[in-house]
């Protein structure tokens, strides 16, 4: 499976032996399987196999994206010193031996600093959608502190934040996965027409897409048009290449959105093996940015 395809859903027969589920007909992933990320419980998992591995390869020099030239993918960097200013910060604190997220004074220096990138970010969204409602989509854990930002800033206008958890899994044979639970009560997502995909990073591109394939079946499932949908990904970090993935030509066909747009804080052009974001020098981006949010 190449890394624009569906990733594979599962249902509650015929489980592949690394899964499991409940009496309350929740999936779990066994334990001795995973070697990165929570086993559950979980509404749903989209299991993309091997086919992100190739997002994980450096993007070479001359075809990094160093200026913005496309409406539908734009870095803030190119135009905003003060998200270069913000992140390098971030990437400093992240790979300092001397702090910690477990400590909470860097934790709050970590906050302040990604708290401007965020800000920045929902006024950009706001420019873009107007005063048009939005259903805004922050998955925890990284979320939590971007909803927080997102109505600070002055958030919701009218627009809602559906409440849900996703979890990245990597598996003991190296296979990526995503499980997702959702909140209890939340907006109906037939109510709106503008989606806002706001996560703190996008390295791979599986939080995005399993988002993005869940509002795309619920929409389906009342008869609504994914065209008449219009979507936008927010997040402070993001990969080139998981960037191009989501806006290719197949998975925008696939989606079939109306619109899908992405604007970030700076680019990244390669992870380490296990998916998380690098930078060419070899420092970690921003880190563990769920356990670094924490309040």
């Amino acid at each position: 499976m190449s890394q624009i395809e569906k990733p594979e859903t599962y249902q509650k027969e015929n489980l592949p032996p690394f899964l499991f589920c409940d009496e309350n007909r929740l999936f779990w992933v066994k334990d001795n399987f995973v070697k990165e990320g929570g086993i559950g419980p979980y509404d749903e998992i989209f299991d993309f196999g091997h086919s992100r591995d190739c997002l994980r390869e450096p993007v070479p020099p001359n075809e990094r994206i160093t200026t913005n030239t496309r409406k539908d993918l734009v870095y803030l960097c190119f135009e905003n010193p003060v998200i270069v200013e913000k992140m390098a910060l971030i990437t400093q604190l992240a790979n300092d031996p001397t702090k910690s997220y477990e400590n909470q004074e860097d934790r709050q220096e970590y906050r302040k600093n990604l708290g401007v990138v965020y800000q920045v970010l929902a006024e950009k969204v706001r420019q873009r959608i107007g005063w048009q409602n939005a259903l805004i989509f922050p998955p925890k854990n990284g979320g939590i502190f971007v909803k927080e930002v997102y109505e600070q800033a002055g958030f919701p206008y009218g627009s809602s934040f559906f409440d849900y958890r996703m979890s990245r899994i990597l598996g003991e044979d190296g296979r990526l996965m995503v499980g997702v639970k959702f909140g209890e009560n939340n907006p109906m997502i037939t109510d709106a027409r503008v989606f806002v995909f706001a996560d703190d990073c996008l390295a791979s591109d599986i939080s995005a897409w399993g988002t993005l394939e869940y509002i795309k079946q619920e929409l389906a499932r009342w008869h609504i048009f994914p065209s008449e949908a219009r979507v936008i990904i927010a997040v402070a970090a993001a990969t080139q290449r998981g960037l191009e993935s989501l806006l290719s030509p197949e998975a925008k066909n696939h989606f079939g959105f109306g619109s899908l747009e992405t604007v970030a804080g700076i680019p990244v052009y390669q992870m380490t093996k296990n998916f998380y974001l690098q930078h060419p020098d070899g420092r970690y981006v921003v880190g563990d940015m769920g356990k670094w949010t924490r309040p």
